[in-house]
């Protein structure tokens, strides 16, 4: 599969106009994914740590074109200048109606098309976690650990996503039984990653703050 050198990638956060905060959720995730997806593959799961290097990292690359409020949120430390907010309507514009992992692979499709691909069923939500690949479930979960640039438990982050889409969630038919379950999968990821590492859940904080 062609990816994009790291370098690169970590280029197009500048190409994009991508805010500081969003940057920092995506090398925060890209530092936890890196470090389970190493650990699993060092006690021989058959993992590629260049697609969970390059899809940690680029996984929100394109979240600034389908936020529709821009106003200031310090609980997001999100302040963006006049300049990116421009760029992003402009975008917004060309791309209408799509979700984030769509636009990019409409935009990297004809350079990276495996990974384009790769990126557009990572952000499908139809599909359980666990039913995607293993990459693909170590950045979602590292993603799911991870509020802006801070790790915090899984029911922590499960809890404050119900809450803020609750009002998409609770409409659709099944909801609730179906975030449920989507929960209960989350959750059964997470067994599946640390019943094969010598440690917890509830360390991987501070575990990361020591590796880093």
């Amino acid at each position: 599969m062609k990816l994009p050198e790291r370098s690169q990638a970590e280029e197009y956060f500048e190409d994009f106009h991508v805010p500081n905060n969003i940057k920092q959720h995506c090398f925060k995730v890209n530092s936890v994914a890196v470090y389970l997806a190493e650990a699993l593959k060092a006690i021989g799961e058959p993992l590629d740590l260049d697609i969970v290097d390059c899809l940690s990292l680029l996984h929100d690359l394109m979240k600034p074109i389908v936020i529709k409020d821009f106003s200031n949120d310090s609980k997001f430390k999100y302040s963006p200048t006049q300049k990116q907010i421009d760029f992003w309507k402009e975008m917004q514009e060309h791309h209408k109606g799509k979700h984030e992992t769509q636009i990019f692979f409409e935009i990297f499709n004809k350079e990276f098309p495996e990974f384009a691909e790769l990126m557009l069923n990572y952000g499908d939500h139809d599909i359980f976690t666990s039913k995607k690949s293993r990459e693909e479930q170590i950045v979602h979960y590292a993603d799911w650990r991870v509020f802006v640039d801070e790790i915090v438990s899984l029911k922590h982050r499960t809890d404050d996503l119900f809450v803020r889409y609750k009002h998409k969630i609770l409409p659709r038919p099944n909801g609730k039984e179906t975030w449920e379950k989507r929960v209960a999968d989350e959750f059964a990821v997470e067994k599946s990653i640390f019943s094969k590492l010598h440690i917890k859940p509830d360390e991987l904080k501070k575990v990361i703050e020591n590796f880093a």
